[in-house]
């Protein structure tokens, strides 16, 4: 018998908190590291993240309407279970990832050359670190862009 091959397609990907997020957080004490955005990939489809990859973020803070520059931020990928983790970019300062419009000032991943897969069911989680002054972090007023791509089965003919 033969197996039919199907087409695997490859498309760029905006990831942002609009998109379903599985988790997400408000709860921020000062020297500790949150999560406060978890996304897990869907059944039949998974995420390249490339060092060409770029990654945005705004923090609002209760008490300041912005995080300050002591603030840190990180992205890792999660197994399943959240035992295994890579960190894609990151622990980084707040500063870094806040530019939205000039490319060349946005954050870059920290993934190898070759690239990282984040396959259907593993996570991408970005967690904050906060300081004493971004107490409160207020996820509905906060946002984020990750441009990566994905990857998922084309529909055969």
């Amino acid at each position: 018998m033969e197996k039919s091959s199907v087409p695997i397609r490859e498309d760029k990907f905006r990831l942002t908190q609009s998109d379903p997020v599985i988790s997400t957080s408000a709860d921020t004490s000062a020297g500790q590291w949150f999560d406060i955005w978890t996304y897990q990939v869907p059944n039949g489809t998974a995420l390249i993240l490339k060092p060409e990859n770029t990654f945005s973020a705004y923090l609002y803070a209760l008490a300041l309407a912005e995080c300050v520059n002591t603030c840190k931020i990180k992205i890792e990928k999660r197994d399943s279970t959240g035992s295994d983790v890579l960190h894609v970019l990151g622990p980084a300062l707040y500063l870094t990832v806040k530019e939205f419009q000039d490319v060349n000032l946005m954050a870059n991943l920290a993934v190898p050359a070759s690239g990282v897969v984040v396959s259907e069911r593993e996570l991408l989680v970005i967690s904050v670190w906060a300081a004493a002054a971004d107490v409160g972090l207020d996820v509905s007023e906060s946002y984020f862009e990750m441009r990566i791509s994905k990857i998922r089965k084309a529909l055969a003919g």
